[in-house]
């Protein structure tokens, strides 16, 4: 689906948002700075059907860790504007990484922990679908290589955790999708996934940088396996699977090798 920006318009009238500031455009979405009810306010009107799905997914967790939600459409959603002055990148700089870690995780546990699944948007991804470019190529093909490899990881992982538990699931959690709001840690910008919770820890360990993730990799293992009460194994092997799967995408797309590759070819 590939909406107008005609839209952006039409739901600043719709909800009598004061614009503040310009509109950034992404392959994905317009997002509009704004006023709105004596609240600072971030417009985001999805260009694509997966952004659109991540707003539902932010309204149905209703501020539980995830930025407060005042409007919402199948379209756009109407949250709030981060404001605080920190942010985990720069923390993870200053020599803070067990610190960012941390809070990631706990971001990830309140995330997981809403008790009632049966409102959540139907049209979550289910990880065995989000998987099948790595998955399917490589099916045939099992001790070929890295990817293959990682591929054989991943549906192994997907066959084992099919009779768990599954979560509605953030799919993109790193340094730059948790913010400050106002002293709070909040997420925003979720895939909408549905799986094991696993999962979505393993984005925390390609960010924020490559040699941040590198040098710290076998540190985040122990402290996301302490928090989550994950098995250090489980949790790197869905690091890895992740790691493939971002490679292959990032081939296809022609894109430049980035930490996904550094990470597979160093503990892959």
């Amino acid at each position: 689906m590939d909406w107008v920006a005609g839209t952006v318009p039409a739901y600043m009238d719709r909800w009598a948002i004061g614009q503040r500031g310009d509109m950034v455009i992404t392959p994905s979405s317009w997002l509009v700075p704004g006023r709105w009810r004596d609240r600072n306010v971030m417009l985001k009107v999805a260009r694509v059907a997966e952004e659109a799905r991540g707003g539902r997914v932010l309204a149905w967790w209703a501020g539980c860790a995830a930025v407060d939600v005042h409007e919402v459409t199948d379209q756009a959603v109407l949250m709030d504007l981060a404001s605080g002055r920190r942010t985990l990148t720069a923390m993870c700089q200053a020599d803070r990484d067990d610190e960012t870690t941390s809070i990631l995780c706990e971001t990830i546990t309140s995330l997981h922990g809403v008790p009632d699944k049966s409102s959540a948007p139907s049209d979550l991804v289910p990880l065995a679908l989000w998987f099948q470019d790595l998955i399917e190529p490589h099916a045939a093909k099992p001790h070929a290589g890295n990817l293959e490899r990682a591929a054989s990881m991943a549906q192994g992982l997907l066959e084992a955790s099919a009779a768990e538990a599954h979560v509605v699931l953030h799919g993109d959690v790193h340094h730059g999708n948790v913010l400050d709001f106002n002293g709070h840690w909040r997420a925003i910008d979720p895939k909408g996934l549905f799986g094991h919770r696993a999962f979505d820890y393993a984005n925390i360990f390609c960010n924020p940088s490559t040699d941040v993730a590198l040098s710290n990799f076998h540190r985040r293992l122990a402290i996301v396996s302490e928090h989550s009460g994950l098995d250090v194994d489980t949790v790197r092997s869905w690091v890895i699977a992740w790691c493939a799967l971002s490679v292959v995408w990032s081939d296809k797309s022609g894109g430049q090798p980035w930490t996904a590759h550094a990470i597979l070819s160093t503990f892959g």
